[in-house]
Formats: C-alpha cells, structure tokens, sequence
C-alpha cells in the first residue's frame, strides 16, 4: 500500500499504521473506500485495480453486511524489481 501524499508517507516511516495505505468514510450508511497501491511494473494496471476493487468490495459487504457504495484504487507508483 502507499502513502495518499508525503506527510503520510514520512508518519508511516515514522511508525507502522496497519491503516496506511487504505480511507475509509461513510455517508448514510454507505461505506467509501480509497486505496492507495503500488503496482508491480509489467502487470496491466487496470485489471490489477479493478481485481482489488472488487475482492474489497465483496469481502467488507459480506464480513459487516452494510452497503460499499464505492473503492476507489489508486495507483501511487510502480514497482520494478530486480532482475538479477
């Protein structure tokens, strides 16, 4: 998960928040989420934001039984790994 902007980005240096990475609001009963991710290079990003959209959404409606109204997935960086 990534941080949403820099400040975030040093506190989670600073200390680890289980949260980092994730937003969570309601608004008459409906749930929000925002989801701040890396993504590995060469994977096709849409498919990967839209897989964790879902999976989120389907698992939090059916672990609390309230309505997800929207996860948003975005995307901070890309991850290259080493190659060697």
């Amino acid at each position: 998960m990534a941080s949403k902007n820099l400040a975030d980005g040093i506190a989670h240096a600073i200390a680890r928040d289980p949260r980092h990475g994730v937003h969570v609001s309601t608004l008459e009963g409906l749930i929000k989420i925002d989801l701040f991710v890396i993504i590995e290079h060469g994977t096709r990003i849409s498919s990967v934001a839209a897989s964790v959209a879902n999976s989120v959404h389907y698992q939090v409606e059916r672990a609390i039984g309230l309505p997800v109204a929207s996860v948003n997935v975005h995307v901070q960086d890309l991850r290259v790994s080493d190659t060697d």
